[in-house]
């Protein structure tokens, strides 16, 4: 019965429901909030360059991450080929975005790490951002550590030559699962909400190791300030 009950919870036409409402949820409580953005000369600087880039943000916001995106802008993002990531790639295109199947591993797992098409989607993320479409992703990996940056988001902006753009974005009602690895937030409705853009980081073509971690430790700090700030205005 259980399984039965599972099989239907993942079949395609309820997860696209699921996904539907999730998208008509998150814009009603876009709506809803009465919004403040911080570093929007940021944000202007890369919507208004011919140009791609990469945008991401802490996994904890992914509900609201699509609000982040900037407008007259195309965006892939990669997806888990987990069956539990089928319902992040339908509302992915519910939002638009191009869903590329793949993703990495947090080094808070004790498995083995199975073949996740990394190198694959690797290889068509750089093809995306080469042919005037912008990509966006969580920066740290399931399962955690919580705010640890993968290295896979440095790789990219390397070998791309694309700059990496942080963002945040916070609600002044929200539930924060404290269960899950990446203490999940679900917004609510009726409140303030803030918007941040970070200063854009680019990554040195001839980035050696030491160079690649001071951009990945950059990285975690500057999205760790932007949810701070959004967090202290949100007390104000």
């Amino acid at each position: 019965m259980k399984q039965t009950i599972k099989t239907i919870l993942r079949s395609t036409p309820v997860l696209y429901l699921l996904a539907t409402l999730l998208k008509i949820w998150v814009g009603f409580i876009y709506l809803s909030c009465r919004k403040t953005i911080i570093g929007q000369q940021h944000a202007n600087t890369l919507q208004n360059i011919n140009d791609t880039f990469i945008i991401t943000i802490w996994h904890r916001s992914l509900l609201l991450a699509p609000k982040t995106l900037l407008k007259s802008k195309s965006y892939a993002s990669l997806s888990s080929n987990h069956a539990d990531g089928k319902i992040g790639v339908i509302y992915a295109k519910l939002t638009g975005v191009t869903p590329i199947t793949g993703s990495g591993t947090g080094t808070a797992s004790k498995r083995p790490v199975k073949d996740k098409k990394g190198a694959a989607a690797l290889r068509t993320i750089l093809r995306y951002l080469e042919n005037n479409k912008s990509v966006w992703l969580t920066a740290d990996i399931p399962p955690g550590p919580i705010f640890e940056c993968g290295r896979g988001i440095i790789a990219m902006a390397q070998l791309s030559q694309k700059p990496i753009l942080a963002t945040a974005i916070r609600t002044k009602n929200e539930i924060i699962i404290e269960k899950a690895w990446d203490k999940l937030i679900i917004p609510k409705p009726f409140g303030k909400m803030v918007i941040a853009y970070g200063e854009p980081l680019w990554v040195p073509r001839d980035a050696d190791k030491s160079t690649l971690e001071a951009c990945r430790l950059q990285l975690e700090k500057n999205l760790n300030e932007l949810n701070e700030k959004a967090e202290n205005l949100l007390k104000g």
